[in-house]
């Protein structure tokens, strides 16, 4: 396990199982054969279900603990039915960041609210934690709405995978993200697309 811990608690913010043997767990297979490759499960005070956690990023300022975790469940046989992680099975074996995928807002969707607040959530990056991000904007004019101007990074320091912003104008936009460690940083995530109008 990897452990990460802050300056102002005693509680690892970070743990992650070896992503080698975490990928070889599979569907199917015998509790002891997992516990022989991961060894026992965690002991988890947020968790009030059956399944068995092997990890978490306990991120700051999430709205609920433990959102992002490492889960394998197992049926009444004793087999693997079910196996989860923060990164939807995207790992970086090498420990930097894998790259970020964009959840919200959904590319190409025109919005008409105001103020125009823009909510962007993406999926975590897998890697040595800590990581933040780096978000970057664009903007089209109405009249030319694939000639976009030159980007902006709007911050460079997000230490979880959510970010609002106030965007300017009623015209096309565009975001993307990426991710950054001690060890590197990953590539730019695919832009997602959206546009506000006025409202009528």
């Amino acid at each position: 396990m990897q452990n990460c811990f802050s300056y102002d608690s005693t509680e690892p913010e970070f743990v992650q199982p070896d992503y080698r043997k975490w990928e070889a767990v599979q569907v199917g297979m015998s509790r002891d054969e997992v516990v022989a490759l991961l060894g026992p499960p965690l002991e988890d005070p947020y968790r009030a279900d059956a399944n068995c956690s092997y990890g978490h990023l306990q991120m700051p300022m999430l709205p609920e603990r433990r959102t992002y975790v490492f889960l394998i469940g197992y049926d009444e046989n004793e087999r693997v039915f079910r196996k989860t992680d923060p990164f939807m099975g995207k790992l970086s074996l090498d420990g930097t960041p894998s790259i970020p995928e964009i959840i919200i807002p959904i590319s190409r969707t025109a919005f008409s609210h105001y103020p125009r607040i823009l909510d962007c959530r993406w999926y975590p990056s897998s890697g040595e934690y800590p990581i933040t991000y780096t978000i970057e904007e664009s903007w089209a004019s109405p009249l030319e709405p694939e000639k976009f101007d030159k980007p902006v990074e709007l911050d460079t320091q997000i230490p979880i995978p959510f970010y609002m912003f106030n965007f300017g104008g009623s015209q096309p936009g565009r975001i993307r993200v990426k991710a950054r460690n001690r060890l590197g940083e990953s590539e730019w995530s695919e832009y997602c697309y959206f546009s506000f109008a006025i409202q009528k």
